[in-house]
């Protein structure tokens, strides 16, 4: 019977884990029609029309921090580091643990040199997707030690 509790506690441990490591991504953020023309846009590397998309679904989707973190990525590709920032900072303001404002926030500061603050964003991520190493985490470590060679 004891091996029995422990062996469900162990299943049930395990499960919970991978739960937490899943992603934030809110589907019904995803299934908004902007949105999805948005991701296109990013796709295509279209970063003017992808923040126009974003800028236009936040009418709807004020509270989204996936759509802030979409917002930061196209204006970061776009050039445009300070608005960047802004974006991920409200999405993180949203969701302090959102994988994807974290690794391309962490990838904003690595652009511009700051690898104090890209390597903090770094043990957020590891911190977050522990035990379980996600994704995010893996690239932008990566990315840290591409920016270091």
């Amino acid at each position: 019977m004891f091996r029995f509790f422990i062996k469900v506690s162990i299943i049930s441990l395990c499960c919970n884990l991978s739960y937490a490591n899943l992603g934030d991504i809110d589907d019904d953020d995803l299934e908004h029609p902007i949105v999805t023309e948005g991701k296109a846009a990013l796709q295509q590397e279209n970063w003017e029309r992808a923040i126009l998309l974003f800028e236009k679904a936040l009418e709807d989707l004020s509270g989204s921090a996936d759509v802030q973190n979409f917002l930061g990525y196209a204006y970061r590709k776009s050039g445009n580091l300070d608005k960047a920032l802004e974006h991920y900072e409200l999405a993180l303001g949203i969701n302090p643990n959102h994988k994807g404002a974290l690794e391309y926030l962490g990838e904003a500061y690595i652009t511009l040199g700051d690898l104090n603050n890209a390597n903090v964003q770094l043990k957020h991520l590891k911190r977050i997707c522990s035990p379980i190493p996600c994704e995010e985490a893996k690239e932008l470590e990566l990315a840290i030690k591409r920016a270091t060679n």
